[in-house]
């Protein structure tokens, strides 16, 4: 089959977006309109009744059954199968449901019977089992495995700019950085020869992307309703609200790419909210500050490869997220910044262009078409029976991540706290279920606690991915985040960790006949070996109350040391330790030495002003 009539699909299967395009002979590419109003698509998935919705039908359905959501299949490809709803799905038949929608859709809209070569694009990170997991999804999306190519995304970002007219000439680089909403990725090119381009550099974060900066605005937008209406927060939070709040907020974010402010309607209130560019960019400055230090990481990497010149850098912007101006200024410290097409779909239409569509090799000049034998199966060996997934527990409605206390890699006890959560009803601490080491944590400060979803695992430190699918789901530990009180009896400053500890005010806890795997009230977990038993900070209970030692201290200093300025100073040091000590609880006691301590300063700074002015 000739050039001039061959047929080609390539899909950008991303972390959070997904994008494709066709093409017909030498035509230009077509993308396919695979979004409500763009043409991207969300990647997320929904488990049904024995199916698997996708894309935007996917996010709208996920406040029936948050636990049969995942909104970035590709971000855990590893785990061989994820836990939806109430089975357990292999990661192929997930990323499959997403590319078979792609191609019938493309089908739809070209009108072709068939295309006769499907490109999927993947990370230049990838190692070969995760391509593996990527051609047999695509082989149970209906795509045959003689049809199917695969290209890294920087290599085909590479070819769409030469295609546009624009080349890497003598000494210069092309540095490729792919900013998206779920992973930043940078990649090092440099010319080999009139046809192709080599890899000589590459880094990023998979846990940098525009999600993040989403996340930052939409605490900013809950800190200012608070200020208009204390309810309204909270409001905010329930899972329809905060759905169309996200959309909102991401519509803002995009919209000051062009203009100097935007407007962000708050959901179910006839109010909104103006955010300008310039508190937009305070809000992410982080953010680019950490994709321009991985950009510099990887021309480093580079240099010290020393496969390649060294001389001037083009830095080719991809992905939505690269559309803000403050980072492409940013990056300007790095190279030459280039914006070609749009950052959204240019991987989708380079994977169509490489050297005029010659087919796509792997490194050795193999044919991605070849036969390939499959990924080896590997042995699940039984696993500790204390690991245990780590799923949210019932939470009211709205409950959004607000801090993450810890990390993968990171060796925990029973109790210890994970994260802290902003409810409704106040402030919440997830902590391990079980002691161990922790696996494959994903919390991100600003996404809502979906009751049931699994987040991580916490087990021995040789736990795999592929020995998640033996572990039972576990609730992770809740408590208030601040004890109250005002409550009889004197409770310690912090309680001991509980698996799921008492609800917050106002938030009924589940039924005692609650299946096992949700959340309810139990005993504290026992002592684990090797680690202390759990208990308050420090190891030392405070009262809360009874007479304020301090504060006493406070007063009598203060009253008896007046006639010396000394005596004062250490009465209001006395009394400030007193009321930290007492947790801002301010009794009678303290503020009566508060009101004596700063009658005193107020005397002597009245009578020091009285010996300067006369003289």
């Amino acid at each position: 089959m000739t050039q001039e009539t061959r047929r080609r699909l390539c899909i950008d299967f991303g972390t959070s977006n997904t994008a494709a395009a066709y093409r017909v002979g030498l035509a230009e590419p077509v993308i396919v309109p695979l979004g409500q109003s763009g043409p991207a698509m969300p990647s997320a998935v929904f488990a049904g009744e024995g199916t698997v919705v996708v894309g935007h039908d996917a996010v709208h359905r996920r406040v029936q059954a948050p636990d049969a959501y995942e909104d970035s299949p590709k971000s855990r490809i590893d785990e061989g199968e994820i836990e939806l709803g109430d089975r357990f799905w292999p990661i192929e038949d997930l990323i499959g449901a997403v590319l078979r929608h792609v191609h019938q859709t493309a089908l739809r809209h070209s009108g072709l019977p068939a295309f006769d070569s499907v490109i999927l694009t993947h990370p230049d990170k990838w190692s070969e089992r995760r391509k593996g997991v990527l051609r047999r999804a695509a082989e149970r999306a209906g795509i045959s495995a003689d049809r199917l190519r695969i290209a890294s995304e920087s290599l085909a970002a590479a070819w769409y700019y030469v295609y546009r007219g624009h080349d890497v000439t003598g000494d210069e680089r092309m540095c490729v950085f792919d900013f998206g909403a779920g992973t930043c990725d940078v990649a090092v090119l440099i010319r080999a020869g009139a046809d192709g381009f080599t890899v000589t550099g590459s880094g990023g974060d998979n846990n940098l992307g525009g999600r993040d900066l989403d996340a930052r605005m939409i605490r900013w937008v809950h800190d200012e309703a608070a200020e208009l209406d204390p309810e309204l927060s909270a409001r905010l939070r329930a899972p329809a609200a905060a759905i169309a709040l996200a959309d909102h907020v991401r519509a803002a974010k995009e919209a000051l790419s062009d203009t100097a402010q935007a407007v962000i309607e708050l959901p179910g209130t006839q109010r909104t909210l103006l955010l300008t560019r310039r508190e937009f960019e305070s809000m992410i400055a982080p953010f680019v500050e950490r994709a321009v230090e991985l950009t510099r990481d990887a021309i480093a990497r580079a240099d010290a490869a020393g496969t390649g010149p060294k001389g001037p850098v083009i830095v080719y912007v991809t992905g939505g997220t690269s559309s803000i101006p403050m980072l492409q200024s940013a990056l300007s410290s790095v190279g030459r910044v280039a914006r070609i097409g749009d950052p959204k779909i240019v991987v989708a239409q380079g994977g169509l262009l490489r050297s005029t569509n010659v087919d796509v090799e792997e490194a050795g000049g193999v044919p991605q078409n070849a036969a390939r034998p499959t990924d080896p199966p590997r042995s699940v060996t039984a696993v500790d029976a204390a690991a245990r997934r780590i799923a949210f527990p019932t939470v009211p409605p709205g409950t959004v991540i607000s801090g993450v206390h810890a990390r993968s890699g990171q060796v925990v006890r029973a109790g210890e706290p994970l994260a802290t959560l902003d409810s409704p009803s106040g402030r919440l601490t997830v902590g391990a279920p079980v002691a161990g080491t922790l696996h494959g944590l994903d919390l991100r400060p600003g996404v809502v606690a979906q009751a049931g979803a699994v987040f991580g695992a916490v087990g021995p430190a040789d736990l795999r991915p592929e020995q998640w699918a033996q572990l039972h789901r576990a609730p992770a530990g809740l408590t208030a985040a601040q004890p109250p009180q005002h409550t009889p009896p004197p409770q310690p400053r912090t309680a001991p960790p509980q698996p799921v500890g008492a609800p917050a005010a106002g938030y009924a806890p589940p039924h005692p006949g609650t299946q096992p795997g949700h959340a309810q009230p139990q005993a504290p977990y026992p002592p684990q070996p090797g680690y202390p038993p759990p208990g308050p900070a420090g190891g030392q209970q405070v009262p809360s109350s009874g007479v304020n030692t301090y504060g006493l201290a406070g007063l009598i200093v203060g009253i008896l040391g007046f006639p010396l300025c000394l005596g004062t100073i250490v009465g209001t040091a006395l009394t400030i330790i007193g009321i930290n000590r007492a947790e801002g609880r301010r009794d009678a006691l303290l503020m009566a030495a508060l009101g004596v301590n700063i009658l005193g300063t107020i005397a002597w700074v009245a009578f020091g002003i009285w010996v300067l002015v006369s003289g």
